[in-house]
């Protein structure tokens, strides 16, 4: 019974994953400039400064990033909820792993994957509880930004905006 429900969540997953492309996605520059000013009117609480979660880079790490996260409605962001900061390798095709919270909370959960280009796949999990899903996603990056809507299987939508820096 266990195998044929997970065969069905992955004929599920294959069969939506077109649909969630089908939205179409603007030029790189576009939605990201769009993005930033769309976000730059809100007045936002800063992330606190002393968290201190990821102090120490990962041996695979090229870089890292952070940034605002946020409901997504229909391909357009909302009010940014909260912040997020982690490492990544290779934007483009690479890994990804962070922690995020609420605007003036520390880190209260972890979202980890691996970025397939414009795909994002991975999973979020719970600090507290170890609770977890698995989420996909789509998006854009380009120099020094990159934006994402990600998705789980049940739930809203949200976007991940952040900036980011390749280290030396």
């Amino acid at each position: 019974m266990k195998q044929l429900l997970l065969v069905l969540g992955i004929c599920f997953l294959l069969a939506i994953m077109p649909m969630t492309t089908a939205i179409s996605m603007p030029k790189l520059s576009t939605e990201i400039s769009k993005t930033e000013n769309k976000l730059k009117n809100y007045s936002i609480v800063e992330k606190p400064s002393n968290i201190g979660v990821l102090d120490e880079p990962p041996n695979w790490a090229n870089g890292n990033f952070s940034g605002e996260w946020g409901l997504n409605l229909l391909g357009i962001p909302v009010t940014p909820l909260g912040w997020m900061e982690g490492y990544y390798q290779n934007i483009g095709f690479g890994r990804l792993e962070g922690v995020f919270a609420e605007f003036n909370e520390t880190a209260t959960g972890k979202i980890s994957g691996i970025m397939l280009y414009v795909f994002f796949l991975g999973g979020v999990e719970d600090i507290a509880t170890g609770n977890g899903t698995f989420v996909s996603g789509i998006g854009v990056a380009n120099e020094t930004h990159f934006y994402w809507r990600i998705s789980a299987i049940i739930g809203p939508s949200f976007y991940i905006y952040c900036e980011y820096t390749k280290f030396e």
